[in-house]
C-alpha cells in the first residue's frame, strides 16, 4: 500500500472514530478506496436514530482542488438512496478541521478550498440531525 494510501486510512479511522465519540454508530468501508467491486462500499456510514450518513473521505496534504469523478459520486448517492441515508463529503487539509458537504447531484464533483466556508463543521453536521431526530421524537 502506498504511503498517501495509509496517510488516506489513518484520516478516515480518525473521522470514525471521531463520529462514534459523538454518539453515533460507525462502519468504515473495509476495502474503501481499493480494487473494483460489484457493489460500491464508501468510506465511511454513520448512523444516529433515525438517520444515516454516507461519506466520501478526502484528506490532502496541500491545498488544492479535490476532485470525485462523477462515477464515483453516483455510486455513493445510490448507496445513500438504498439505506435511505444522505450523502456527504468529508474534506480536510492538513492542519485544518473536517469540513463536510453535501452530495445531492449527480456527475463529477470539484471541490476547491475556498468552497469549504459554506462548509458543515463535523459538529454543526451531527448538531442538525441529532437536533432534528430529538425534535421528531419528541412529536
Amino acid at each position: 500500500m502506498s504511503l498517501s494510501k495509509r496517510k488516506g486510512s489513518a484520516h478516515e479511522r480518525a473521522l470514525a472514530n471521531k463520529l462514534w465519540d459523538m454518539g453515533l454508530a460507525v462502519l468504515r468501508g473495509c476495502s474503501s478506496g481499493g480494487g473494483v467491486r460489484k457493489r460500491f462500499v464508501p468510506d465511511i456510514v454513520a448512523m444516529g436514530p433515525g438517520f444515516v450518513l454516507v461519506l466520501e473521505v478526502k484528506y490532502r496534504s496541500e491545498r488544492g482542488p479535490v476532485r470525485i469523478e462523477e462515477e464515483k459520486v453516483e455510486k455513493l448517492l445510490e448507496f445513500a438512496r438504498r439505506a435511505k441515508g444522505d450523502a456527504y463529503i468529508a474534506v480536510k487539509f492538513r492542519g485544518d478541521d473536517w469540513r463536510i458537504l453535501p452530495i445531492s447531484d449527480r456527475g463529477g464533483v470539484t471541490i476547491r478550498p475556498d468552497d469549504l466556508g459554506n462548509a458543515y463543521t463535523l459538529e454543526q453536521l451531527v448538531n442538525k440531525y441529532m437536533s432534528r431526530s430529538l425534535t421528531e421524537y419528541l412529536k
